[in-house]
């Protein structure tokens, strides 16, 4: 046997004879090939088109880059395939200081058997290895979820920090005309590109805490119609909306959300906010 085959084959007694068990190295076969295979791929825009061109449920590891250098290695995972898991990472990008979506690029290598293996570590620590500054984007907070309120006090990611939203790009989601208040504060919530919550009529235990954005507040949902103009942005509408509500209102903006409300509490790491 040579020093590889060694390296797989086990000899369970020598006394068996015709039988031995074999078992390939597969997290060293990625640790060695993953890095080559991602070399020699091509890179697709991160796009809608590009993503959605990826055989649907196809799943395993990625690497997105910013004008072609690599800054983010991930996986999916059984329940989120390449298509859920990038669409969402260019949701996020949108809307971004000091961040060009037209920039960022990627590269999907679907892996047919890697369930038992953390392919994203591998990946990880196989390029950071190659090159030390690869991969900034991981372990910075890029793709986590809100914290939700209560903790505006915690510092912000440092994703959030190199790359702030930015509130004042035209949206083009919402059509010009009379808008009522909280049917517009559900369609930014649903479609901003970063989180937007604003203070609801919920009750401390309700069953109900995963919709209560519909349900709105009191102030909310009598509040008189406002008027949305063409490519208004996240700034004036929210400033249209707060004109509308009774006073007591404020908007604060976080590196990486925005809040609405009824309040006039100042924090740590706003990084600005307004009334109507």
């Amino acid at each position: 046997m040579t020093e590889s085959q060694t390296a797989a084959a086990t000899i369970i007694d020598p006394e068996l004879k015709g039988y031995v068990e074999y078992e390939i190295d597969i997290e060293k076969v990625l640790r060695n090939e993953l890095p080559e295979v991602v070399a020699s791929i091509d890179l697709a825009p991160l796009t809608a088109s590009s993503v959605n061109a990826i055989p649907e449920g196809a799943k395993g590891a990625y690497v997105l880059f910013v004008d072609g250098y690599p800054v983010y290695a991930g996986k999916t995972d059984t329940r989120h395939g390449f298509r859920d898991r990038l669409n969402r990472h260019a949701f996020t990008i949108q809307n971004r200081k000091n961040l060009d979506p037209s920039t960022i690029a990627f590269k999907a290598i679907r892996i047919l058997v890697f369930s038992n293996f953390d392919v994203e570590a591998i990946l990880i620590n196989a390029m950071r290895k190659a090159d030390e500054g690869a991969l900034a984007w991981n372990d910075s907070g890029f793709g986590s979820n809100d914290p939700g309120h209560n903790r505006e006090g915690q510092q912000p990611a440092d994703f959030d920090n190199a790359y702030p939203i930015n509130i004042d790009r035209q949206l083009h989601l919402v059509e010009a005309g009379s808008h009522a208040v909280l049917p517009l504060l559900i369609k930014l919530k649903q479609h901003l590109p970063y989180d937007l919550r604003y203070e609801t009529d919920l009750k401390p235990g309700s069953d109900d805490k995963y919709v209560s954005y519909r349900k709105g507040h009191v102030d909310q949902r009598e509040a008189p119609e406002v008027e949305v103009a063409d490519g208004d942005t996240t700034r004036t509408l929210l400033c249209k909306i707060m004109g509308a509500l009774p006073a007591g209102w404020r908007t604060t903006v976080f590196p990486g959300r925005v809040i609405l409300y009824k309040e006039d509490t100042r924090y740590r790491y706003e990084t600005e906010s307004f009334t109507a």
